[in-house]
């Protein structure tokens, strides 16, 4: 895979090698698997909670994993920061092979018209009193939480609140292309870029309160994560050398750090900056995973359904679990919420999520292919 020679973290002026091979990482598709699990598992475990549920695997998990590790109660941030782990990684690698509008596009068509589907699908059931929200939605919080606003927006009804992720990975976005030409050509300045962006942004806002700046400090305070992700990418791929990666990784960590810190709300927990460091390294030990697990074919098939699971697995679990509950138990109504989401989540990816990519990226290229002839048409004439 790999790109064009490019310059490394050296100075600006500094030549730098050709950059080296980026193989595929079948690594990261397995720990997109465990990182789903991982949501699921906080989302049911404290939903079972909550409802006065004793649920025996929360147990097992916290004298196994939470305890001995010091991790937060339930594994909460677990996945999620192995999602935003990975984003920066892959988003980051793409990068170099598009333009920022191209860039742009493609993310928007892989993300939002499934996201879409789940929101107009939320608020359907939070409005029948399927599901539960903050509060009763009206048509103007659908249109809210169809533009991701809904968490700047004072008293607005977020129907599917999970996706309070997507903003923070929408902000790394339109950072990442808007710094697409300096990461082609200067790879170690938007890093530097980023670190000051993010204590602009710590500094500006307020670390308590509602909206706006509520969600202006929570894209403030993950987005180092993504960052960081990012910087992983650079290294790997040649573009940035590890001491500069390092250097510019412990300054995210601690803007990171700077951010729970002065805040009791970004982040909700106690052991966040525990987590990220566990989750960092575990990141960098799958990057190197390549046996027959991490490469057979169900792992990958899975892995490309993670986002279609996130966004299904609290619209479809949590009513079957009040449902079935208190007639099967929650061996009975967990292992029946497991199969909706995989049903689901796999319509939703053949019927909306691929889909809706495949017609972007035809239409991308239908659309190269009419300015190439037009150019060969005024070079003829």
């Amino acid at each position: 895979m790999g790109g064009p020679p490019v310059v490394t973290y050296a100075g600006p002026r500094t030549a730098a090698p050709a950059v080296k091979a980026n193989k595929y990482m079948h690594g990261l598709d397995l720990l997109r698997i465990l990182a789903a699990l991982a949501v699921i598992y906080n989302h049911y475990s404290n939903w079972l909670r909550l409802n006065g549920h004793d649920f025996l695997p929360a147990h097992v998990v916290d004298g196994l994993l939470t305890d001995p590790l010091h991790l937060n109660e339930r594994l909460s941030f677990v996945g999620v920061c192995v999602f935003l782990l990975i984003s920066g990684m892959v988003v980051t690698h793409v990068a170099f092979r598009e333009s920022s509008p191209q860039f742009l596009g493609r993310r928007a068509a892989r993300l939002l018209p499934a996201m879409w589907v789940m929101v107009v699908i939320a608020w359907v059931m939070v409005s029948n009193k399927w599901l539960s929200a903050n509060r009763l939605p009206d048509a103007d919080d659908l249109v809210f939480n169809l533009l991701l606003v809904n968490f700047t927006v004072p008293a607005t009804s977020s129907v599917l609140a999970i996706t309070w992720t997507l903003c923070i990975q929408m902000a790394f976005y339109l950072f990442v292309a808007a710094t697409i030409p300096l990461l082609k050509r200067w790879p170690w300045l938007p890093p530097a870029i980023s670190v000051a962006f993010v204590s602009v942004l710590l500094s500006v806002t307020p670390p308590e309160g509602g909206p706006p700046w509520s969600s202006v400090r929570m894209i403030a305070t993950f987005l180092p994560v993504l960052f960081i992700g990012q910087l992983i990418s650079l290294v790997r791929s040649g573009r940035l050398s590890a001491p500069a990666g390092l250097a510019f990784g412990v300054l995210h960590y601690l803007m990171f750090l700077r951010a729970d810190l002065t805040s009791e709300r970004w982040p909700p927990g106690e052991a966040f900056t525990r987590q990220l460091l566990v989750l960092t390294l575990v990141l960098l030990i799958a990057t190197k995973a390549n046996g027959r697990l991490v490469r057979s074919p169900w792992v990958a098939a899975v892995a490309k359904r993670t986002y279609a699971i996130y966004l299904v697995h609290i619209p479809v679990g949590f009513p079957v679990l009040g449902w079935l509950t208190p007639v099967t138990g929650y061996w009975g109504s967990v292992a029946v919420a497991l199969v909706g989401v995989a049903i689901a989540a796999e319509l939703l990816y053949r019927l909306v999520e691929l889909p809706a990519a495949n017609w972007y990226r035809k239409r991308e290229k239908a659309r190269l292919e009419r300015r190439e002839a037009r150019s060969e048409a005024r070079q003829r004439a």
